[in-house]
């Protein structure tokens, strides 16, 4: 007969071990559970809600400043009505009108929304229509322009109540490297941005002139001139008007004014003045002196003179040399005109001149532009 023995002593207790942790633990979390949320003395509870973390890419801060900027960049249509040729008068011509694309940025003068852009944008239109980014469009009229510098100002003619200011930044603070962004009409595409960086500052020579630029690999194309060029923050910090491309589209070299140039230009833009009818003037040099017969190789030679403008009046002739301004001596045409700017229409401005072998002071009443001079 066979004897059947039940479990081990030790097994049982394992078992009950087993059961006993499980059955606490379940017990423990049913208990605590069942507790109240905790009070933190705030009067309420404390609720842990995870939230997204968004991390600022360059590229988000493009995406915004080109938001910030595009209400801001307008499409310039100019046009001027063409005379037929006396051969083409002899089939029957007439003339016709011819219309060309730029762009340009709104800015604030004296609580008035105006518009900058390139004097080679506007020159010689008989008619200027403005378009924004929101399809709005309006008539404008020149109100003062300089084809030194190449930057002139418009004023809108019954504008919407939507026109942006743009911010104007400082282009002294530009560094070589620094992200840009170019926003204009190329090819008459609307509104169109490339990015690129700012490949280099200094002295260039541009269509036969030396100027101080900066230069970018920002797409640049015609259309574009007038367009403002902006910093991450949607500030700007130059005017795009020139490439250098043989093939007339952009090769990845651009050049924008830089924006304080501008900065010095809108008053006398603006209020077309302070002028003293000086209109050409080379920089002195030894060979220059040497070949024009003169006793200094200092200051500016005048070249040309507005007829009949403030310089003409009190005496000053091609061919003397200014040497000073308020007794502050004048190194180039480009400082000549800065100091002549940095008065007020009407300020009278003594200049220090070498005629000959001899040395005189001239004073001059700074004045207006006559309309219609340009």
């Amino acid at each position: 007969m066979r004897t059947t023995r039940g479990p081990s002593p030790v097994f049982v207790i394992l078992l009950a071990l087993i059961f006993g942790l499980a059955g606490g633990g379940l017990g423990a979390y049913i208990y605590i559970k069942s507790l109240p949320p905790p009070d933190y003395g705030g009067g309420g509870t404390v609720t842990i809600r995870p939230q997204p973390i968004k991390v600022v890419t360059s590229e988000d801060a493009v995406i915004a400043a080109v938001k910030r900027v595009n209400p801001g960049v307008v499409k310039i249509v100019s046009t001027r009505v063409v005379e037929p040729n006396p051969f083409d008068l002899f089939f029957g011509g007439t003339p016709r009108e011819q219309q060309g694309i730029g762009s340009g940025f709104v800015f604030e003068h004296n609580g008035e929304k105006l518009i900058l852009t390139n004097t080679h944008v506007i020159g010689g239109a008989d008619r200027l229509v403005v378009k924004t980014v929101d399809g709005k469009e309006f008539e404008a009229e020149p109100l003062g322009a300089d084809p030194e510098h190449d930057l002139a100002v418009i004023r809108p003619v019954a504008p919407p109540d939507s026109l942006v200011v743009l911010p104007l930044g400082n282009s002294e603070e530009v560094s070589i490297g620094q992200r840009v962004i170019a926003v204009g009409n190329p090819f008459g595409f609307e509104n169109t941005v490339t990015e690129g960086i700012v490949s280099a500052q200094g002295w260039r020579e541009i269509n036969g002139k030396n100027r101080y630029v900066i230069q970018t690999d920002a797409a640049i194309n015609s259309g574009n001139s007038g367009g403002p060029l902006v910093d991450v923050g949607g500030n700007v910090i130059g005017i795009n008007f020139a490439i250098f491309s043989p093939t007339r589209t952009n090769l990845g070299i651009g050049f924008a004014i830089p924006v304080n140039q501008a900065k010095e230009m809108m008053y006398f833009l603006v209020n077309r003045g302070p002028w003293v009818g000086i209109v050409q003037m080379r920089p002195n040099s030894p060979g220059l002196a040497q070949f024009l017969g003169l006793h200094t190789d200092d200051g500016v030679v005048v070249w040309g003179l507005a007829k009949g403008g403030p310089s003409a009046r009190v005496g000053i002739e091609p061919g003397d040399v200014i040497l000073k301004i308020d007794g502050q001596t004048v190194a180039s045409p480009d400082d000549l005109q800065a100091k002549v700017r940095s008065h007020k229409i009407g300020d009278t401005i003594s200049l220090t001149i070498q005629r000959g072998g001899e040395q005189k002071e001239v004073e001059v009443k700074a004045g207006k532009i006559p309309d219609g001079y340009y």
